[in-house]
């Protein structure tokens, strides 16, 4: 029997830019993106949580709870859990390098490269090697600036509110866990599995810090998700309409970021096999129309990208990879071997699986455990907090169990690709995971400090080990048609969310006190 289909998710999921951004809208015009106490914060995440459940268990009353509809109520948990902590986390806890917002000062943060195009609508021409966070390319900054130009025109002359440039982040966050899970969608996994991608990427903890967190890390992550979306919806049709959004997604994101270009592995290697493939199919002669159409990707993306590295480069002769090197102390890992930055294992004692920065305790000098650590937890360290360990600790316990799985789901990936009708889009995935490692690495170790090893650097890896993971589902019992993991890959799923969500709305009760770190 066919669920009726239900009028509210069936808006959602039809037009979920939209509402995220009217929703977004309200937050903004109706708090300025902060809340009188951080318990009202919790209030209406609670509330909201409520509400969607309340609705859940309606819809499954009257038989309209379908795989579409409680999708887009996960997504919507992953909003209100987002909402919440926008709204008790401020612009001056859990940042990286955001500095302090202060009128006519124009440090070398982040705030101060914002405050400057905002005044000045233009970048300084300096030498960025001097300035700190300004050697970014300034798409970001730009975008940052103008909203607060726009914004401040609402309010009272000569007031000034920061944390609203939290509503772009927010957005941003939204914006890309439906990219991603858009993204799972057309690189061909089962339908039956599109549920347990939604648990997974709905409320991931990384995207939930990054969604308050007002640098340039979570727009760069959007048009990174978006550029690859749009180059995988080439491959499958050979639209000139694809082929351009995925050069502007890609251009713009190295304008926010250089560290998108990393995308031409994963995406030049459709490219190449779409090229070679239309140019064997001599019947329907479409070669030449796929050449063209990566010359147009070229130009358009090459100059977006990379104008402002080439502009610094000619000026002041600062290198094209130019990235500033981190002076804290704690975290210098450079006294560690390659080695032990690789296989160093010192374990996952409760006591210690937030990330050690160094000032308490042995640094996390081990790249792939700051890895796990600063997906789920960023640099929070709330060892000292009963409850919240609790909780963080279940979450590890869950997140380990899937990274153990999606390594098997590659391993079956692997295996049985020719099976399926998708091999070269699962060859991607098998690129991105290969050449985002080989980043992880390289960049940790040439940038040896336990800041260089944090997730934000590689959330590309969420999309193909989620890929892996949901593969993992198809496993089937040996001898058998009958599927081994689906109902584990998806009770695992919902249990991280839950944990995650948890965790993330505890959060706000957080003091942290005295660590005294022992041995």
């Amino acid at each position: 029997m066919s669920l009726k289909q239900d009028t509210v998710t069936g808006v959602l999921t039809k037009h979920p830019f939209i509402i995220t951004a009217l929703l977004v809208l309200v937050v903004l015009l109706g708090t300025g993106m902060q809340v009188t106490s951080k318990g009202a914060a919790c209030a209406i995440m609670v509330c909201g949580y409520l509400l969607i459940i309340g609705y859940g268990i309606y819809l499954k009353k009257t038989k309209r709870l379908s795989d579409e509809a409680l999708i887009a109520l996960i997504f919507a948990m992953g909003f209100m859990v987002r909402l919440g902590y926008v709204l008790y986390t401020d612009i001056s806890t859990r940042q990286h390098d955001i500095g302090v917002f202060e009128e006519g000062t124009y440090n070398i943060m982040h705030s101060g490269y914002i405050l400057y195009v905002r005044d000045k609508l233009s970048i300084p021409d300096v030498d960025v090697r001097n300035f700190g966070q300004f050697y970014h390319p300034p798409f970001h900054y730009f975008v940052s600036a103008l909203f607060l130009r726009l914004y401040e025109k609402l309010l009272p002359k000569g007031m000034h509110n920061y944390e609203a440039l939290q509503a772009l982040s927010m957005l941003w966050a939204q914006y890309a866990m439906i990219m991603i899970f858009k993204n799972i969608k057309l690189l061909g996994v089962k339908k039956e599995h599109h549920v347990t991608a939604a648990y997974i990427v709905s409320a991931f903890p990384a995207f939930i810090l990054m969604s308050a967190s007002v640098n340039n890390d979570m727009l760069s992550v959007l048009l990174f998700f978006t550029g690859f979306y749009f180059g995988l919806k080439w491959f499958k049709n050979g639209s000139w309409r694809y082929i351009l959004f995925s050069a502007l997604a890609v251009g713009f994101g190295m304008m926010t970021k250089i560290a998108v270009g990393i995308i031409a592995f994963p995406l030049g290697f459709l490219f190449i096999v779409k090229l070679i493939r239309d140019i064997r199919n001599k019947k329907e002669k479409r070669g030449g129309r796929t050449f063209c159409q990566l010359i147009s990707f070229g130009i358009i993306c090459a100059p977006l990208g990379l104008w402002f590295q080439v502009r610094n480069y000619i000026k002041f002769g600062v290198p094209l990879t130019y990235v500033l090197r981190s002076d804290n102390p704690y975290q210098d890992l450079s006294s560690y071997t390659p080695m032990q930055r690789l296989f160093g294992f010192y374990g996952f004692p409760i006591e210690d699986y937030y990330i050690n920065l160094g000032s308490d305790g042995e640094k996390d000098y081990n790249i792939f455990i700051a890895q796990v650590k600063t997906a789920l937890f960023g640099g929070e360290n709330c060892r000292d907090d009963f409850l919240m360990s609790m909780a963080g600790y279940a979450l590890l316990i869950v997140f380990l169990i899937m990274i153990a799985i999606a390594f098997i789901g590659l391993i079956y990936t692997v295996i049985t690709i020719r099976k399926r009708g998708c091999v070269w889009e699962d060859m991607s995935m098998i690129v991105l995971a290969v050449t985002e490692v080989i980043s992880v690495i390289s960049f940790s170790l040439n940038f040896p400090h336990v800041c260089s090893e944090n997730f934000r650097y590689s959330t590309p890896l969420l999309l193909c080990s989620a890929v892996f993971y949901l593969r993992a589902g198809d496993i089937k019992i040996p001898g058998t048609n009958k599927e081994l993991m689906p109902k584990v890959t998806r009770r695992l799923a919902a249990a991280f969310i839950v944990f995650s969500i948890l965790f993330y709305t505890i959060l706000w009760t957080y003091v942290k006190g005295v660590v005294t770190v022992t041995g």
